[in-house]
């Protein structure tokens, strides 16, 4: 056995997730993955062009993975359009940008985020600290470690609840808008 993961095909499963990032920012989302404990991979392959293969677990491409390409024009005219809008205090979009921030840090586990499980305890916080370094470094301002619970592992086992989450919050990457950014929480249950 190779330690890879092997999945029956009977069902449906999430086969990738796919972010984008600004041009010319591809080196920072692969410092920000690896920073969670991922493998990254540089891809060009036409018509796709350049991507980023995130693997989370070492399974086969194509089975737990995240995907990262560049935005294309389309989205940056849209996310320029916006960006002015919010810069002016006085829009009803400014207003709306900045509520949906306070949800994003005062209830992330109610607004739109992807989770990432870890197999320990141990790993996630090698992670964390790993985050906090990128945090006070290059990432400044484009990386948050927001919201975290920790609870007991006999409080976790009674609730199937992870002993540990913590949500964080960038920019670099986003399934959606940039501009509005991407949560991501990060678990670890009880080994």
């Amino acid at each position: 056995m190779d330690g890879r993961v092997s999945y029956p095909n009977t069902g449906r499963r999430l086969n990738h997730v796919e972010f984008a990032h600004r041009p010319g920012e591809g080196e920072l989302v692969m410092e920000l993955f690896q920073a969670l404990g991922c493998t990254c991979q540089l891809i060009d392959t036409p018509p796709f062009g350049k991507y980023i293969v995130v693997g989370l677990d070492g399974a086969s491409h194509g089975e737990n993975d995240i995907f990262v390409t560049e935005l294309e024009a389309e989205q940056l005219a849209l996310e320029s359009v916006l960006q002015r809008q919010i810069d002016d205090a006085s829009s009803e979009i400014a207003a709306a940008s900045a509520g949906l921030r306070r949800l994003q840090k005062e209830r992330p586990y109610r607004a739109t985020h992807i989770g990432i499980r870890f197999p320990s305890v141990s790993a996630f916080d090698e992670v964390i600290g790993c985050l906090e370094l990128l945090c006070s470094n290059q990432f400044a301002e484009r990386l948050e470690l927001g919201y975290g619970l920790t609870r007991s592992a006999e409080e976790a086992r009674s609730m199937t609840a992870p002993m540990k989450q913590i949500w964080l919050w960038t920019d670099v990457i986003s399934t959606g808008l940039l501009i509005f950014g991407q949560q991501i929480e990060l678990q670890a249950y009880d080994a």
